[in-house]
């Protein structure tokens, strides 16, 4: 077929409908080398020929200029060579559609062929299928063919499968970027904020999607490396009292760093399953497991409670006391039931403790027992036994509590007449003579985790609408002040605590922002890490705008809107609606696994909003989910949608999908019982049968006892009946996918069969993908990938009218189609 330019190629398949093959322009194309260096075997004859050239690709890919054994090379524009060695060429491909084609590369000895610096194929002629989005194409090769000239030649599957190939730099954001680039995910600051322990995690390019996680101990001041973990990654690390010393668990042992030599000693052995140090003293405090063991002879299992069906619930930990002298351990706690600890108060000598004894008497069906534990005598002091209850600290006179409204029966309860969420944490006061104050009630954020300093105030992390931040709390004072993080959530953070001013390590991301970490010293910001700077550097990501409404009730609904890059105001665009519906707000997180910057890059516009029963937004607002399942959720979401449409004219309101997990997963199914506004729809691990899921759900008579509170399948039939989607199958008109680990221990796999039963016996459109091997939350690397594909190719079948996508990845779907319609 005639060589021609990609201009006359398009020019031409626009007329013809028919696949034509193009050669690429060589001004788009950048040539590195030939490469002369002498070596005993060429890049692809050496019996480590994988891993030489995965090593030179991945350097070739990130840099444009590199000194190879003293000569310096760098990428130029391609061009006629008659010298010998080992050469590179590498271009630009976008993609704006699911395209398909093969690459056939002329003139070069044993091409190999990467795709974003990771292999894709070894071969001169190499059949490519991409999702939209834009790729560095890069070759290597052992040298050019003398009788050859060198070419690339681009043939489409067919007339639709036309990239464009380019010399920019910069791209969208790609899944692997989202997935892989390096974060932190932990931080921890010495009492005297001189040091900082932080642990990064990446996915370097071919490691058989395996992370790599680095711990670092950084002086604060210099941000100098004074140690690294990478091997064996400190576990439970927690800093002595003076910040002399770190206690950390590796290897199954009790290790100590001390900083002034950066010296590690062995402080005890044979620790497995040991967690949760905590220095008292010269001494630590840890928790140790006894995982149950069954009888490997047994052939059934004897339920001794509901909590049996959790496979951890009868492992038993327990205190014990290291003496870091003589290595002498004490066991502090005994019984039938595990200890937890909490805090400790060595000037008191005492350990704040918690168990959990069953009991069902009332919701939510789980009881939680405040102990104070004498270090000296072993004497145990009962607190308190709570029906809901987070967490514990002590102060010097005192303690504070986290835990619901409905704690001391409704202490914390703004109003009286809502039925209150028990997930909307709120903070309380306990003086030294058990008198207990609630000191959030007035305050809409939702308290979560807490760091203490040394005059007694919080930091405290709080869900505040769909944004985390940090807040200090003054307890002389009683208020709350926000603290200046200049990011939307903050997901990790760490405080100096034998300090009365707040020193915060803190790393997080904002809605359209890349991770960052920073240093708050005297009100001041040091930047710590920059995952934008260091991974998207060359990345485009559309916009974001807020969107808001007012619900028919009155009630404010918080929204966002994501654009599509390159956003034109005059184009018509599909859009996907993603929102909870559950007791947690969907947050402003950059990535995570409801990418909603990707689902832009891939061209659909994405609102977010916030129904009914969120928390962060005050205790009305969130009391909405308890017992409504849907009720309040459910409009919001619809009228939402209307109201988007009706302001946002370039959407089509013909082309729009929803989605949700989880809770999420039953408002999509129970949203598809009550409207057709949504074009095409995808509920992943989601509840069809509230009975079912109250009954058999690893947290569903605990959940249930917060969603449905005082409500059961014999006393509230219309809630379980009736607000179940599976109940109501035969209302559903919109093509539903249905997602689930088969491995789901929290929502049983089973909830999507159910569902999956119903639509095809009324021969509704439905889809059901099971993940092998996946729970609830699908996070294995190449799973992750393939889940975030299925549920895009689906849009894209619906929502876009391409199919191709879809049925590459389910190849049997366009057969079974061909086959209903020559039926038909």
């Amino acid at each position: 077929m005639k060589v021609m330019s990609l201009v006359c190629a398009s020019i031409t398949l626009a007329f013809s409908g028919l696949s034509v093959s193009a050669e690429i322009d060589k001004a788009n194309i950048q040539q590195f080398g030939p490469v002369a260096s002498v070596t005993a075997q060429a890049l692809s004859a050496s019996s480590h020929n994988d891993a030489l050239r995965a090593n030179l690709a991945q350097s070739l890919s990130l840099n444009d200029e590199i000194d190879i054994l003293g000569e310096s090379y760098r990428w130029d524009k391609a061009k006629n060579s008659t010298d010998k060695g080992w050469i590179g060429y590498k271009l630009q491909l976008s993609a704006e559609r699911f395209t398909q084609g093969t690459l056939t590369i002329n003139g070069v000895n044993q091409p190999q062929v990467y795709l974003n610096g990771a292999l894709y194929k070894a071969d001169a002629k190499v059949e490519l299928a991409l999702q939209s989005g834009d790729y560095q194409l890069m070759i290597l090769a052992d040298g050019i063919d003398e009788e050859v000239p060198f070419s690339l030649d681009w043939q489409g599957k067919s007339d639709i499968d036309n990239p464009s190939f380019t010399t920019t730099k910069t791209h969208r954001v790609s899944p692997a970027q989202l997935f892989d680039s390096e974060v932190i995910t932990s931080l921890s600051l010495s009492p005297n904020g001189k040091y900082l322990l932080q642990t990064k995690r990446h996915y370097p390019a071919n490691n058989d999607d395996k992370p790599v996680a680095v711990t670092e101990l950084l002086n604060v001041s210099d941000k100098q490396v004074m140690y690294r973990w990478q091997d064996s990654a400190p576990a439970s690390a927690t800093w002595s009292d003076n910040s002399k010393q770190l206690a950390f668990v590796a290897d199954k042992q009790i290790q100590l760093l001390t900083v002034s030599n950066i010296s590690i000693d062995v402080a005890a052995t044979q620790m497995e399953n040991v967690s949760a140090l905590k220095w008292y003293g010269d001494s630590l405090l840890f928790q140790w497991e006894k995982p149950f063991k069954a009888d490997e002879k047994a052939t059934n299992k004897r339920f001794q409670a509901l909590e049996d069906r959790w496979s951890y619930w009868r492992n038993n930990s327990q205190i014990y006391q290291l003496d870091i002298t003589s290595g002498f351990i004490r066991q502090l706690t005994d019984g039938k039931l595990s200890s937890n600890l909490l805090d400790s108060h060595p000037d008191d000598d005492k350990l704040l403790l918690t168990r959990f004894p069953v009991d069902y008497k009332e919701p939510a069906h789980g009881l939680t027992q405040l102990v104070e534990l004498d270090v000296n005598t072993l004497t145990e002091t009962l607190i308190g036994e709570y029906r809901t209850f987070n967490s514990a600290v002590y102060t010097d006179d005192g303690m504070y509590i986290m835990a619901g409204p409905d704690f001391m029966k409704g202490l914390g309860v703004q109003d009286p007449s809502v039925v209150v969420n028990n997930y909307d944490g709120q903070l309380y006061w306990r003086d030294a003579s058990g008198k207990v104050i609630p000191l959030s009630k007035d305050f809409d954020p939702a308290i979560g985790g807490a760091g203490k300093l040394s005059n007694d105030d919080l930091i405290l992390r709080v869900g505040e609408g769909d944004r985390g931040q940090l807040y200090l709390f003054d307890l002389s004072r009683k208020s709350f002040k926000k603290i200046n993080t200049s990011m939307d959530m903050v997901n990790h953070f760490s405080v100096a605590s034998d300090l009365s001013k707040p020193v915060i390590a803190y790393a997080g991301t904002s809605a359209t922002v890349p991770q960052k970490a920073y240093l708050i010293k005297s009100g001041k910001k040091a930047l710590l890490f920059d995952s934008q700077a260091a991974s998207y550097a060359d990345t485009r990501i559309g916009g974001i705008q807020d969107f808001d409404f007012t619900n028919s009730h009155g009630h404010n609904i918080d929204g966002r809107v994501y654009f599509p890059v390159d956003f034109d105001a005059n184009k018509q665009y599909p859009a996907l609606v993603y929102y909870y519906g559950g007791t947690a707000p969907v947050t402003r997180n950059f990535t995570g696994r409801w990418p909603f910057n990707l689902w832009a890059a891939k061209g659909y516009v994405v609102y977010v909003l916030q129904p009914n029963g969120a928390t962060g937004y005050g205790q009305a607002f969130s009391g909405r989910h308890v017992n409504a399942w849907g009720d309040y959720s459910a409009d919001d979401i619809i009228e939402g949608t209307q109201a988007f449409l009706k302001e946002h004219k370039f959407v089509d309101p013909k082309r729009v999908g929803n989605m949700g997990a989880s809770y999420g997963g039953f408002m999509t199914m129970y949203l598809a019982t009550k409207t057709d506004i949504f074009a095409a729809s995808m509920a992943h691990a989601g509840i069809s049968n509230l009975s079912a899921y109250w009954g058999h759900g690893w947290w569903g008579y605990g959940y249930s006892g917060v969603a449905s509170k005082g409500s059961f399948p014999w006393n509230n039939r219309d809630l379980y009946v009736e607000h179940s989607p599976l109940y109501n199958a035969d209302k559903i008109n919109t093509p539903l996918l249905l997602l689930h680990g088969n491995a789901d221990t929290n929502v049983p796999v089973g909830e999507s069969h159910y569902m999956y039963s119903a639509l095809k016996m009324l021969d509704k459109p439905v889809e059901l993908i099971e993940f092998n091997g996946q729970d609830h939350h699908i996070n294995g690397r190449q799973a992750r990938f393939d889940w975030w594909d299925a549920t895009l190719a689906w849009f894209d079948l619906h929502l876009k009218d391409e199919p191709q996508w879809w049925n590459k990845l389910y190849p049997e779907t366009s057969t079974e189609n061909n086959a209903e319609a020559a039926v038909k």
